[in-house]
């Protein structure tokens, strides 16, 4: 077989067979524990974030101030688009009830889950870019490469199918746009197969974009969010959870660095 097809099926595998075992997980057994899984994802997508995505652009970037420029530029446009959705749902309230409510829906659909999915994408193409450059060593560690990112990507998927049920997608919806933004690794293999030594650049900076989407989408969504929950669940409670998706991150992304 190819080295080309293997890397389409190692990203294939790695990321959207992952996302549909993830919606699996997420619509089968979790979504009736959503107050629970929204402190699980907060955990997941912090740690992920600042242990695995955060280091390892700063490991292949030299220079550690454009890393933090790259954040500061993401977050801030991750703020004009939920600002720009906002402002336009409260422009165009009178407009009657039934617009009003599409309007509704998409400033929902927008808060959160447009921005896991924008910092999804960046994540996976990255994803691919790094399994066409262990394909290009050798086949075999290609395969482990793929494995090893398809097992850190379930738990992290099924965070992000929470944000995205939270932020008012439907299932199917979730599933298609998590799925969409899961082939941009197939992407990011055909980078990495024909101009690998053009595109190694990119790595660093889709890492911070990917982490900075995850940072703003825990900090400005999930927490005030969980801060908001009913009283009957108490701070110790939610930070319980929330140390279990630090955990679970920690767990699946912890071979990610035995490099």
């Amino acid at each position: 077989m190819g080295v080309l097809i293997q890397i389409m099926l190692a990203t294939l595998l790695s990321s959207v067979l992952s996302i549909i075992l993830a919606g699996l997980i997420s619509f089968k057994f979790l979504d009736q524990y959503m107050s629970k899984m929204l402190c699980i994802s907060t955990g997941l997508l912090i740690t992920v974030a600042f242990t695995h995505l955060l280091p390892e652009a700063f490991e292949i970037h030299e220079n550690a101030v454009s890393i933090g420029w790259t954040l500061l530029v993401s977050v801030l446009f991750l703020f004009g688009i939920e600002y720009y959705f906002n402002s336009h749902h409260s422009h165009t309230d009178h407009e009657g009830t039934v617009v009003s409510e599409m309007i509704e829906n998409s400033r929902k659909g927008a808060k959160g889950g447009n921005a896991i999915l924008i910092g999804d994408a960046f994540h996976n193409l990255t994803d691919g870019i790094l399994i066409a450059s262990a394909f290009m060593v050798s086949n075999s560690l290609g395969w482990i490469t793929a494995f090893a990112i398809m097992a850190h990507e379930i738990p992290q998927e099924v965070g992000d199918f929470m944000v995205l049920l939270h932020s008012g997608f439907e299932r199917a919806n979730a599933l298609m746009w998590n799925i969409i933004s899961g082939l941009t690794s197939m992407v990011g293999g055909l980078f990495g197969y024909f101009l690998l030594d053009k595109v190694e650049w990119m790595v660093p900076y889709a890492f911070a974009i990917a982490a900075a989407s995850f940072i703003y989408i825990a900090m400005s969504d999930l927490l005030p969010e969980i801060a908001r929950k009913e009283k009957a669940e108490s701070f110790l409670i939610q930070m319980l959870f929330i140390l279990i998706g630090v955990a679970i991150a920690v767990a699946a992304t912890g071979s990610m660095h035995a490099h």
